[in-house]
C-alpha cells in the first residue's frame, strides 16, 4: 500500500520514500530515548523523596507498571507528532495546493509537544513540593487515586494530532487514525515492559538502612501525642529486636547503623558537639522503641543518656485511630519528658522518694503479667487503665502515680500505663477547658490559658526501681 495516499495527491511529491522511512526510524529512536529519559527522571524524583531516616517512595508493582505505560504512551505519541510534522514540513512549492493545511498540521504537532511539556513540568513541580515533606508519599498517591486523569490525558494526547489532519482530509483519515491507535498502543505496551533502571537494588540500598522497614518496627498506639518538638534539636534512635530467632536480643540503630551502647554514646556526643551552647539544654533523644523490647534494654539506653547528661527524651508513638498508612506518622511523639529520677543517681532518687511520699493522693501501679496491672489494689487490663486513672485523679488533684517498673516487662506494656495516664489527664484537661474557656484543650492558643490548664492538671508520674 502506498502510504502517500493518506495525504492525497497534493502531497505526493512532498513525501519522498527517503523522507517516509527516515521519519519512521527517527520517530522510533526518539520514542525510546524519551521513554528511557522519563524512567530515569522518575528514579531521580524518587531519590529526592529520601528522608533522613532512609525511607523512600516505593510505588507498588501495579503503580510502577502504570507509570511506565504512561511514559511509553506519551513517548510514542510525541514520536508520532514529530514524524507527522517532519513529513508535512517544507517550503511552499509553485502552484502547490493545500499548503495552508500542511502548515496547520505542522504547527499543531509542535504546539502540542511544547505545551504539554510546559504543563507537565508545572505538575511535577507541585508534585515535588508535596513529596518534599518526609512521609508525605504515604498520604498522597497519584495511582490508583487519580489514574483516570492519566488515562484521559493519554486519550487527549493521541487524538489532538489528528484534529488538523481531520480538518484537512475529512473522512479519509478515519482508517489511518484507527491503524495508528493500534500501532501506538501495541508499541507503548511493549516498551513499558522494559525496566530501564534496577529500581529494586535502589530501594534496597536505602530501605536496608531504614529501621522501621528492616525490622518491622511496631510503635505503641495512643491518642496522647504531639508533633515532634524542635525537630532540628532531636535525634532519632531505634531500639528493635534482632532478626536472629536463635538469639533474641535488642539492637540499637542510629543514623542507619547498628551500634552498641558505647558507639551510641559516641554518636550522641558527636551530634551534641555540632550545636551551639545555647541549644544544648534543648537537645533531646527521640526513642523509637519496638513494643516487644524488654524494659531492661530500654533502661540501659536511658541510663546511657543520663550519664551523658541528655535528660530530655521523646517517645515515638502512632495514633490509635488513623486514616493513613502507619508509616506516615513519623513525626508524632509523647510530650517531651525528662528522664526518670532513678537514672539520675541514688541521692537524687532518694530525695524524690521522700518528696513524692508526702503527696496525699498516692496511685500505685504494680505489673502483674503481660498487659495486666494492679492500680491501688484493683486488677486492670490494657485500655481499662485510663478510666481507673481518671477516677483516682478526680478524687484529689494533688496526686502522684508511682509505677514499679519490672525490667522483664515489655516496653509495650510499660507504655500502656504511661499513655493511659496521659489520656486520662487529657480528658480532664479538655473538660476543664470547656467549662472555663468554652474551648477544647487542643484549641487553646493563648499562652496564659495553656499555663492555667497545665498548672491545674500537672502530669505527675514517678518510676520506682
Amino acid at each position: 500500500m502506498n502510504v502517500v495516499n493518506l495525504y492525497g495527491q497534493t502531497f505526493r511529491s512532498r513525501l519522498s520514500p527517503f523522507k517516509l522511512v527516515s521519519g519512521i526510524v527517527v520517530a522510533l529512536l526518539m520514542s525510546f530515548v524519551f521513554y528511557f529519559f522519563s524512567c530515569v527522571m522518575l528514579e531521580a524524583f524518587r531519590l529526592m523523596t529520601v528522608t533522613p531516616e532512609y525511607d523512600i517512595w516505593v510505588p507498588s508493582e501495579k503503580g510502577r507498571s502504570f507509570y511506565q505505560l504512561f511514559f511509553a504512551f506519551v513517548s510514542v505519541v510525541f514520536a508520532q507528532s514529530f514524524c507527522l510534522a517532519y513529513w508535512f514540513d517544507g517550503p511552499r512549492r509553485v502552484f502547490e495546493r493545500g499548503h495552508r493545511s500542511a502548515v496547520q498540521i505542522v504547527n499543531g504537532q509542535r504546539n502540542l509537544n511544547w505545551y504539554f511539556l510546559y504543563w507537565f513540568a508545572k505538575v511535577l513541580l507541585c508534585w515535588f513540593c508535596i513529596f518534599s515533606f518526609p512521609g508525605s508519599f504515604y498520604a498522597f498517591s497519584l495511582y490508583p487515586d487519580f489514574k483516570h486523569l492519566f488515562i484521559l490525558l493519554m486519550i487527549v494526547l493521541f487524538l489532538h494530532p489528528w484534529v488538523a489532519i481531520r480538518q484537512a482530509f475529512k473522512r479519509k483519515t478515519v482508517k489511518w487514525m484507527a491503524v495508528s491507535a493500534v500501532l501506538v498502543t501495541v508499541l507503548a505496551f511493549g516498551m513499558s515492559r522494559i525496566n530501564v533502571v534496577d529500581y529494586k537494588s535502589l530501594d534496597n540500598a536505602f530501605l536496608s538502612r531504614n529501621a522501621p522497614h528492616s525490622y518491622s518496627l511496631e510503635l505503641p498506639e495512643t491518642e496522647a501525642l504531639v508533633k515532634v518538638e524542635h525537630a532540628t534539636l532531636s535525634k532519632n534512635a531505634y531500639l528493635v529486636q534482632s532478626k536472629d530467632k536463635t538469639e533474641s536480643k535488642c539492637l540499637i540503630i542510629v543514623d542507619g547503623k547498628t551500634v552498641d551502647l558505647k558507639a551510641f554514646s559516641e554518636s550522641m556526643e558527636d551530634w551534641r558537639l555540632c550545636h551551639n551552647e545555647a541549644d544544648i539544654p534543648l537537645l533531646n533523644c527521640r526513642l523509637n522503641i519496638d513494643k516487644n523490647v524488654k524494659m531492661k534494654d530500654v533502661d540501659e539506653v536511658r541510663q546511657a543518656l543520663a550519664d551523658m547528661r541528655f535528660y530530655r527524651v521523646q517517645y515515638a508513638v502512632v495514633p490509635r485511630h488513623r486514616e493513613l498508612d502507619v508509616r506516615y506518622y513519623t513525626f508524632l511523639s509523647l510530650h517531651t519528658q525528662r528522664l526518670p529520677a532513678r537514672f539520675l543517681g541514688d541521692s537524687l532518687y532518694q530525695k524524690w522518694i521522700e518528696d513524692v511520699s508526702e503527696i496525699p493522693n498516692q496511685i500505685v501501679v504494680m505489673p502483674k503479667g503481660t498487659g495486666t496491672f494492679e492500680i491501688n489494689g484493683v486488677m486492670t487490663e490494657g485500655k481499662g487503665g485510663k478510666a481507673r486513672f481518671r477516677d483516682l485523679i478526680e478524687q484529689d488533684l494533688d496526686y502522684i502515680i508511682r509505677f514499679k517498673v519490672d525490667e522483664e516487662m515489655l516496653y509495650g506494656d510499660y507504655m500502656v500505663v504511661v499513655t493511659s495516664a496521659m489520656e486520662a489527664l487529657d480528658e480532664l484537661k479538655d473538660e476543664y477547658a470547656m467549662d472555663r474557656y468554652l474551648k477544647h484543650w487542643d484549641q487553646l492558643y493563648e499562652y496564659e490559658e495553656q499555663v492555667d490548664i497545665r498548672n491545674h492538671f500537672p502530669f505527675r508520674f514517678f518510676e520506682e526501681k
